[in-house]
């Protein structure tokens, strides 16, 4: 009788592998055969030998599906985008790329920023050109005449597999007037229901009413930076009617949580109503680097001191975004592409500071340890030496 060997490339050896939407929950080995996951390993039952070439001891760390980003500034076009590679050091595998870039230099920049890359980068346009310039009020004056709804159809067309959306941005900065907020959604509207596609809008504290701005909003269409002052909750710090009723019927609420956009003072009345984010982003840029604020896995531990559980933190960050993501499949089964976090949930005092200067108190940290993009190690700190 022969004795049994299977190697792989990579083995993450005796973590705590959780992936709870498919009701995965224990300590064990996951063998990686690039790209994919070859198998899930009971420690108990090992059927012979095993070996690998690169191995991740994750003892006492969670291995769970790869964090998805699904609010990121990455592609070249904004001033203020951040460098892609630097996602793996955050334990994110993938993300969506909001707004960094429109029509006229998305081919350019997809050629330069995403074909080659090792991680999904999928993105959403800004409406208007001017998205490459910068944000400010007056680029959004003559929305009207800068949008090109044919162009942006055709642009979509080319780069079907991963555009995800059109993005804008709308606020008291941005937008100051009702009658431009309206003239700007409009437009919107327009561009996404030609296309066939879902709108994301950078919502900060607009000069008009709740009721108005959701109107737009059909299912499938995200609300970024929910938590920002002004936005969704009225003088009595209640989440307002209309807020419900926008989820109820599809919209989708994301943190955003960037360096600007946060306010514990809005997200933890909020939360405390239930009414809970379905999608956590950092919004990853150059402003969103502050490794005690605003990172990814900073904002989940941040959740976490808000009263979220780690499981609900967890599928908002990989499960939701997917889901408006194109043709994206995440989860710790056989067969899947090897994407993979290793993290440390680590216990201990931890203060949170939002965008206005108001601290949070928590008792976790979430500390990336490896990060498994397609099969290969991209980021890995466990120095294991086998």
């Amino acid at each position: 009788m022969g004795f049994r060997v299977d190697c792989y490339d990579t083995l993450i050896k005796n973590g705590h592998i959780y992936d709870p939407e498919r009701g995965v929950d224990m300590i064990g080995h996951i063998g990686i055969l690039e790209p994919n996951i070859a198998t899930i390993i009971d420690p108990d039952h090992i059927p012979g030998k095993i070996c690998a070439h690169r191995v991740i001891d994750a003892t006492g760390y969670y291995v769970v599906p790869g964090l998805i980003d699904g609010h990121a500034h990455v592609v070249d076009g904004a001033w203020f985008n951040f460098p892609p590679e630097r996602m793996f050091e955050r334990g994110i595998t993938s993300c969506i790329d909001l707004g960094s870039v429109s029509w006229p230099g998305f081919n350019r920049n997809r050629k330069k920023c995403i074909n080659d890359f090792p991680a999904t980068i999928q993105a959403a346009l800004m409406l208007t050109v001017n998205a490459e310039i910068g944000c400010a009020a007056e680029l959004w004056a003559d929305v009207d005449a800068e949008v090109n709804i044919e162009r942006l159809k055709e642009c979509f067309e080319i780069n079907k597999d991963i555009l995800v959306g059109i993005k804008i941005l709308v606020g008291k900065n941005e937008t100051p007037t009702p009658e431009l907020i309206h003239r700007v959604f409009k437009k919107t509207r327009e561009a996404c229901d030609e296309i066939g596609c879902r709108m994301f809008a950078h919502i900060a504290n607009p000069p008009i009413p709740a009721s108005e701005w959701l109107s737009y909003f059909k299912p499938g269409d995200v609300v970024t930076h929910t938590y920002n002052k002004g936005n969704i909750l009225d003088e009595n710090g209640q989440v307002l009617p209309e807020v419900w009723e926008a989820r109820k019927r599809g919209v989708i609420f994301d943190t955003g949580r960037g360096s600007r956009n946060w306010s514990v003072e809005m997200a933890k009345p909020a939360l405390e109503q239930g009414f809970y984010p379905q999608m956590i982003t950092s919004d990853l840029s150059s402003l969103s680097n502050d490794p005690h604020t605003s990172r990814l896995n900073v904002h989940m531990a941040e959740c976490m001191a808000l009263g979220m559980d780690f499981k609900d933190v967890l599928y908002c960050v990989t499960d939701a975004p997917a889901a408006v993501m194109n043709n994206v499949t995440v989860g710790l089964k056989v067969g899947n592409r090897a994407n993979i976090s290793v993290l440390d949930l680590k216990e201990g005092e931890v203060e949170f500071v939002d965008a206005f200067g108001v601290k949070t108190k928590g008792n976790k940290q979430v500390l990336p340890v490896a990060t498994i993009v397609n099969g290969k190690v991209m980021f890995d700190k466990t120095n294991t030496d086998y």
